[in-house]
């Protein structure tokens, strides 16, 4: 973890932004992922776990108020397992490769539907967002209890959101200009180089 700093202060509100807009973009085309914690990841691996830990309730809480439902504040559980997950992951170097990095995503895919099936299910009756609720009516249609329909499509649409989170933060890890990436120390753990 790197001390508050003003370039802490900075990452913070650009990954909260990086959130939000991924987030609106897969929300607005109905796809079958969230990207909502892209921002969330690339904060874990430059600034470790608990810096990723404030960026997901700062993301919460402005997902919150922007779409003005509280409905959101329930799966606050889901970014602080994200944000715990990608910092641990990082520090064992998960984004050294393409690979490994889609293992761990796949990896807090697992966990991430883990957390969020339950409060879909028990809070919202299965209806949700976007490509969530799309996965769940098709299962439903095809004749498989809500319980588990809820579930399947949180698993598959976590699977693929996570993984495809972990490539794109890999990509952008791997992108940094060297001077840039001097600055987050955590980066060279999160690519395996430490």
């Amino acid at each position: 973890m790197i001390p508050l700093s003003s370039r802490l202060l900075a990452l913070i509100p650009l990954a909260v932004g990086i959130n939000l807009a991924m987030g609106k973009f897969a929300a607005a085309l109905s796809l079958p992922l969230f990207l909502d914690t892209v921002g969330t990841v690339l904060v874990a691996t430059l600034a470790g776990p608990w810096a990723a830990v404030a960026t997901g309730v700062v993301s919460q809480v402005a997902f919150t108020v922007l779409d003005g439902k509280l409905m959101w504040m329930a799966f606050l559980p889901v970014q602080l397992g994200v944000a715990l997950y990608a910092g641990l992951a990082a520090r064992r170097g998960a984004f050294a490769s393409p690979w490994r990095a889609a293992t761990a995503g796949l990896v807090l895919g697992l966990i991430a539907a883990t957390l969020s099936w339950p409060i879909a299910f028990l809070l919202f009756g299965g209806v949700t967002a976007g490509g969530v609720t799309v996965v769940t009516t098709l299962l439903t249609a095809l004749g498989v209890p809500l319980k588990w329909a809820v579930y399947g499509a949180s698993l598959s649409n976590d699977l693929l959101d996570k993984c495809v989170t972990f490539l794109l933060v890999h990509v952008v890890l791997i992108s940094l200009p060297k001077r840039l990436s001097a600055r987050f120390p955590a980066a060279d753990l999160a690519r395996g180089r430490a």
